[in-house]
């Protein structure tokens, strides 16, 4: 009974000492992100960008989330020696140093070292130089991360790169509404990476109808332009099923934007053979906002409703094949929302040449690429799981520490008692007399001696009952069924003992898997409720429901197998000893029987 109570106290400690390990963990935690630790020790370089949106940097005064910047690597800024052949060991974190960012690669050329990178950032604070976020490269065994659709927003339902050497143009959002029919050239060089060229007599780029192209909450439209010369009028893009429809076209140098029956002034004209980035936001019940180059140029009132495409987008003209424009374009983005004005200076001064909105510093050198893949895996997975996992992880690591001390001790109790019913059977083998036997401390642990002490003190007690002057050498056949009675109650007891908290394993077995199936469903619930939250299907929304659901799975399984093989080898040995009571219970009455048997 003692042994039992000491082992609940140990239990009663680990259980304790789980929040409080944890405590530290957090506290250590804490410490290391307020001291800039290294984000994963397999990075070799990491880099800081920051983002200037002072008077003196992109002068952008309100605050952007969610923003797609693109980053722009070469010679002067990035040693492309440092880092994988094609970029996949690029690796963006926010500020903390702990959260990763979406990002995907349009262009990564090590010899011609240049690099156009997107990532989504998720603040920049109006008119701060206090936001930043970091680069890490310089690891060989890194996976490629990209993730195209998670770079951007729910709202954002086409973009195009036109990175493509050839084909229809890709459209980098999840949404996938790639360009259907394409007759330009691609492969010319732009202001970011390639562009296309449209010949002003055929050329256009079609999408299809799909639901993702709704305007009904707001629409925008930006790109960069780069006409070829001053037209009449041509379509930058356009929709119309004759009925109703949107229009972004650019007269004689001027760009103006249509709405049914809104139309906006035309703003300032635009030198031909020259790049303009040139945006058009519409919102329902507010304006029309045509952007040149960053800043508002032409307005119009808008009404309370949007039209809904109810045909095929187009740009670079219209759907007859009419407004055809001549010219180049590059990085065309169509939203369901209308973005703000902030927006479009952001992407003038983050993506046109010789930006004010980025600064690339200083290289820095840590981690040492030491790190096994494995254990850099299994952070990584640490930092996925949720609340929910944990306590689902906490519960089944409870467990199996439990059972490992139960298995421990049991081991070693088993040990014990059989060596002392080996050294007990050896001696009683050699007595004549089989009530002789003389209490040896090497019986201590002996499961077989206590059966045998207790058939002893059985007919000792009747002894002590009777008259001294008596013949004792017979025992009567009364007190022999008691004797036969009193030693398989003793065997019972020795088994009873041998079998406690035997429980515990059998609930690690049958209880563990469950648990873990409770972590499992309880993840799977949390990653479509992510999902339902950000609106969207990406990794960052499915990741930590996953690994939280997987983790609590594994560890479910943590506690069962090893609950398992325990229980086997414990119920084995048990079996041989609860037989060797049984064996040693008939041979002993066997033999008291025939040295004291009588017929009394």
């Amino acid at each position: 009974m003692r042994e039992e109570v000491r082992l609940m106290k140990n239990v009663m400690k680990v259980r304790w000492s789980r929040p409080l390990m944890a405590a530290v963990a957090a506290l250590t935690m804490l410490h290391a992100v307020s001291a800039h630790a290294w984000w994963e020790k397999k990075w070799e370089f990491r880099k800081k960008i920051a983002f200037d949106l002072s008077d003196k940097g992109a002068g952008i005064k309100e605050n952007l989330a969610d923003v797609p910047v693109l980053v722009r690597l070469h010679a002067g800024n990035f040693d492309f020696t440092k880092a994988k052949d094609d970029g996949s060991d690029l690796r963006f974190m926010a500020a903390d140093d702990k959260s990763p960012l979406k990002f995907h690669i349009e262009k990564y050329d090590p010899k011609q070292a240049i690099a156009l990178i997107w990532v989504r950032v998720p603040q920049l604070a109006g008119g701060g130089t206090q936001d930043s976020i970091l680069l890490y490269y310089g690891n060989k065994g890194a996976p490629a991360a990209a993730d195209a659709g998670g770079t951007y927003d729910t709202g954002q339902v086409a973009v195009f790169h036109f990175g493509e050497k050839e084909g229809a143009p890709h459209d980098a959002t999840a949404y996938g509404n790639h360009g259907a029919d394409f007759a330009g050239k691609l492969g010319n060089p732009a202001v970011i990476g390639s562009g296309a060229t449209f010949n002003g007599t055929s050329d256009r780029l079609v999408i299809k109808r799909s639901p993702s192209l709704n305007f009904a909450k707001g629409f925008t439209f930006s790109a960069w332009a780069k006409p070829a010369s001053a037209q009449p009028d041509a379509r930058l893009f356009s929709f119309s099923d004759g009925k109703q429809g949107i229009e972004v076209g650019i007269a004689q140098g001027s760009v103006y934007a249509r709405v049914d029956g809104a139309t906006t002034g035309r703003t300032p004209a635009i030198n031909p053979q020259s790049w303009h980035h040139v945006a058009v936001t519409a919102e329902p019940g507010k304006r029309l906002v045509v952007y040149l180059d960053g800043r508002e140029a032409a307005t119009a009132n808008l009404g309370a409703s949007m039209p809904s495409p109810t045909a095929d987008l187009v740009v670079g003209g219209t759907q007859t094949g009419g407004a055809l424009f001549a010219g180049e374009m590059d990085e065309v983005e169509i939203s369901s929302v209308a973005r703000p004005a902030a927006w479009f200076t952001a992407a003038v001064a983050g993506q046109g040449e010789g930006g004010k909105l980025t600064a690339y510093q200083q290289e820095e050198k840590g981690g040492g690429g030491s790190e096994d893949l494995t254990i850099h895996l299994m952070k990584v997975i640490a930092r996925s799981i949720t609340l929910d996992g944990w306590l689902v992880i906490g519960l089944c690591s409870f467990m199996l520490v439990w059972g490992i001390l139960i298995f421990i001790r049991k081991f070693f109790m088993l040990q014990k008692i059989s060596k002392s019913n080996k050294y007990f059977m050896e001696s009683f083998g050699e007595l004549e007399d089989p009530l002789a036997l003389e209490e040896d401390e090497g019986f201590s642990d002996s499961s077989l001696f206590r059966v045998y002490q207790a058939g002893f003190d059985e007919i000792q007690r009747w002894v002590d009952r009777q008259d001294p002057e008596k013949d004792l050498a017979v025992l009567p056949r009364s007190i022999l069924h008691n004797f036969r009675a009193t030693l398989d109650r003793a065997s019972t007891t020795e088994s009873h003992k041998l079998s406690a908290w035997m429980l515990v394993l059998t609930l690690g077995i049958s209880g563990g898997p469950f648990w873990g199936l409770l972590g499992t469903v309880w993840g799977v619930m949390n990653t479509f409720a992510s999902l339902a939250e950000s609106g969207e299907a990406n990794l960052s929304a499915i990741a930590p429901g996953v690994a939280s659901a997987l983790a609590c799975t594994l560890f479910g399984l943590f506690v069962a197998i090893p609950c398992l093989f325990a229980y086997t080898y414990l119920a084995n040995q048990m079996k041989y000893i609860n037989a060797a009571n049984r064996h040693f219970t008939e041979e002993y009455a066997i033999k008291v029987e025939g040295a004291y048997g009588g017929t009394q």
